[in-house]
């Protein structure tokens, strides 16, 4: 009976240190000039790119609540802010909306060449000549002469065709906000072909975070002083009715002498003062309410106005050689594994 292990053969590679130093000692030459090559070649490549710049702004917010408290002291009211303000970190969430997205599609803007446009609409359909990579991208693309139709909705419901939802999304996307983890700074920025467009776009955004904030901080107050102003002016005339009655009466009564009319002189002139302290009261109130509304109203910090910016944001030219060179590289050498050396049928 033959041994088992007579019988069990087993195929073992190893593969020692020396020969993996000269596998790289051979190649190393030709690895050098795959990469060398590979990383000119990114960098032709990424001077078809368009150049693209990026316009920011820096604001330091005014903390509307402690930036630390847990869901559970959120929940029963330890953590929240009294006068309703918004933390910083939900703004990013406002300007990634919808409503965002419509009001910069409305932003009239001037491109680099001090071409004027109604809106940022028109800007983004303007007839611009397309680059090469563009026109292979987009041929043999049909487009359906039958416009999509824009269906019927209630008030209130957002109904948008697919030219509109594309250029909503478009718009919103042109404009990033991050919000500093531990100091609370918010950074706003635009990244686009023209300059002068992205640079209007974050003070369109800047504007349009700053209201919407302050709106919604000073909303509650903003309806009791509206709330307030009709009714001093209801009081208002209250108190001028009351007046002018009782004028008018004792006007009428100069010479009476009668219990009866000394009765009605007295109702109106409680009539009067009532209505006169109404009208006090309610004056007084409103003034406290005015002060309370502009003491709400959110401070933001401009630590970094919006400029034009000089110089292009990408494509980061190096950057990209980079990345070509390790692909360049890493092609190369598996060329040589698997069909020049076929080092792989030794370990099948």
């Amino acid at each position: 009976m033959p041994d088992i292990q007579s019988v069990k053969t087993t195929d073992t590679v190893e593969i020692s240190f020396i020969e993996v130093l000269g596998f790289f000692k051979r190649y190393f030459l030709v690895l050098v000039v795959a990469a060398i090559a590979f990383g000119i070649l990114g960098v032709a490549i990424s001077f078809l790119l368009e150049k693209r710049y990026t316009a920011q702004t820096i604001l330091l917010p005014e903390l509307g609540s402690s930036r630390n408290s847990s869901f559970f002291s959120m929940a029963l009211g330890a953590g929240s802010d009294p006068s309703g303000k918004l933390v910083p970190e939900l703004y990013p969430n406002i300007l990634s909306t919808v409503p965002f997205g419509q009001y910069l599609l409305k932003v009239p803007v001037v491109d680099q060449d001090n071409v004027s446009y109604t809106s940022l609409e028109n800007f983004m359909k303007r007839d611009s000549s397309q680059s090469f990579l563009s026109r292979l991208l987009s041929f043999g693309s049909k487009k359906s002469d039958k416009p999509a139709s824009k269906p019927k909705t209630d008030i209130g419901i957002l109904s948008f065709t697919m030219e509109q939802e594309r250029l909503v999304n478009a718009a919103k996307g042109l404009v990033q906000a991050t919000v500093g983890a531990t100091d609370g700074i918010i950074t706003i920025e635009s990244e686009m072909t023209d300059p002068v467009v992205a640079a209007m776009l974050v003070s369109a955004s800047e504007k349009y975070l700053i209201e919407y904030v302050t709106n919604y901080t000073v909303s509650k107050t903003t309806q009791q002083v509206e709330f307030l102003q009709k009714r001093v002016e209801e009081a208002k005339k209250r108190q001028q009715g009351a007046e002018y009655a009782l004028q008018a009466y004792r006007d009428s009564h100069r010479n009476t002498f009668l219990n009866v009319a000394r009765i009605e002189e007295q109702r109106l002139q409680a009539e009067y003062v009532l209505s006169q302290a109404i009208y006090s009261d309610l004056s007084n109130k409103l003034e406290q309410f005015k002060i309370r509304e502009k003491e709400e109203k959110p401070v933001f910090k401009v630590l970094e106005p919006v400029r034009v910016p000089l110089s292009k944001s990408s494509p980061k030219r190096f950057f990209i050689g980079i990345i070509f060179s390790v692909l360049g590289v890493f092609f190369t050498l598996s060329y040589i594994i698997f069909f020049k050396e076929k080092l792989h049928k030794q370990f099948v």
